[in-house]
């Protein structure tokens, strides 16, 4: 069996996740919109609850919790509504040049269609944003700001608190991508933020499952009902779970996690000679590992490695897309680093031999080389 460690993507289900998600579908059979009835009510009840726990998991101050199926759905809706509360003009809209390709798409969909105008922001050799960059956006005026907790594809965490003293001199509203972070840090800084982004997929719980925490306007809420249809109350109930699990065990979990991936760091860098180690090394996600080799494509390494180690070379949604990494790409790495880079993610079901032996392949796979075989 593969040894999974492509966490960033997606986590593994956690079976106490997967309970109750299935207590929910039976216990709540009802759409949430149907107010007819009581059993409509209930679901509708169920979904008020998960808000509320949410939040709470969260430790958010935020009133309203829009539901949607995954987090790339809550992205789309937060550009529409950005849009819809500028009238007579396109929305001006910044982004950092980093953001998850789901954001970037819908942003570049837009500016075609003259609906916004779009400045991206800057980002350092650690594919941090830089301050200097979004200041200069916000001075120039900007309706909604766009930036993420921590980075999909190096792990690098956002300094969200110097981020959200700028806005608030500014006066824009800000949306935070927490899809990555949430469940994993302590996001101070996107608590004063308008509008924050969470998935399941990330959190060891449900995969089609997100939510856009924050106010909307009317026009982006109606929008939300029409394209995505009655709420999902098991989905909701799920991923609130998850969240809450998170916050209690991370604790735990994220230390854990951050010894491995040191390790595993350590293992690589010894065994495999020229090898890059990319993203902020000293603030990035505790599972976070990528890294560049000089010596094969990271397409060939992935691929060397098919059916005993899963790694990836970036994000899931970009998956088979020809060309660099753009987060590779805004960091202004060199170009065989763009081209030989591996993201490894893990999760709080790895252990520690199976990250050694994963280790060992993942060396001999960086390397263009045969494993050693293990010792009994």
């Amino acid at each position: 069996m593969s040894i999974y460690l492509d966490n960033m993507a997606a986590t593994p289900v956690d079976s106490r996740v997967a309970e109750r998600h299935r207590a929910a579908m039976m216990d709540h059979p009802g759409n949430a919109h149907s107010i007819e009835h009581s059993v409509g009510a209930q679901a509708q009840d169920a979904i008020d609850h998960a808000a509320r726990s949410l939040l709470h998991a969260l430790g958010s101050e935020a009133e309203e919790v829009t539901f949607t199926p995954g987090a790339s759905a809550a992205l789309w809706i937060a550009v529409e509504d950005a849009i819809a509360r500028v009238a007579g003009r396109p929305a001006r809209i910044a982004a950092t040049a980093v953001e998850h390709p789901a954001l970037l798409a819908a942003l570049r969909r837009a500016e075609r269609e003259g609906r916004i105008r779009l400045t991206l922001i800057s980002v350092d050799e650690s594919a941090s944003p830089r301050l200097e960059a979004i200041e200069a956006a916000l001075a120039e005026g900007v309706d909604l700001l766009c930036t993420m907790a921590a980075n999909n594809e190096v792990g690098t965490v956002t300094d969200l608190t110097a981020v959200a003293t700028m806005v608030a001199r500014f006066g824009s509203r800000h949306l935070v991508d927490a899809s990555q972070a949430a469940g994993h840090i302590e996001m101070p800084g996107a608590a004063a933020a308008d509008l924050v982004v969470v998935s399941g997929a990330k959190i060891y719980g449900p995969r089609r499952a997100g939510a856009l925490i924050g106010s909307l306007g009317r026009q982006a809420v109606s929008l939300a009902h029409d394209l995505f249809g009655s709420p999902d109350a098991p989905a909701a109930v799920a991923l609130a779970f998850a969240m809450e699990l998170r916050a209690v065990e991370r604790i735990i979990d994220e230390p854990r996690l951050a010894a491995m991936r040191n390790a595993l760091q350590a293992q690589l860098v010894a065994a495999v000679p020229g090898i890059r180690v990319n993203g902020a090394l000293n603030s990035r996600l505790a599972g976070s590992l990528h890294v560049s080799t000089p010596h094969i494509p990271g397409e060939a390494a992935v691929g060397r490695l098919w059916g005993r180690v899963a790694v990836s070379t970036g994000a899931a949604c970009r998956s088979g897309v020809p060309g660099p990494s753009h987060v590779l790409s805004a960091m202004d790495v060199p170009k065989w680093a763009r081209e030989g880079a591996v993201r490894i993610g893990l999760g709080r079901f790895n252990t520690e031999s199976e990250v050694e032996e994963a280790g060992e392949l993942i060396a001999a796979a960086l390397n263009a080389t045969e494993p050693a075989r293990r010792h009994a």
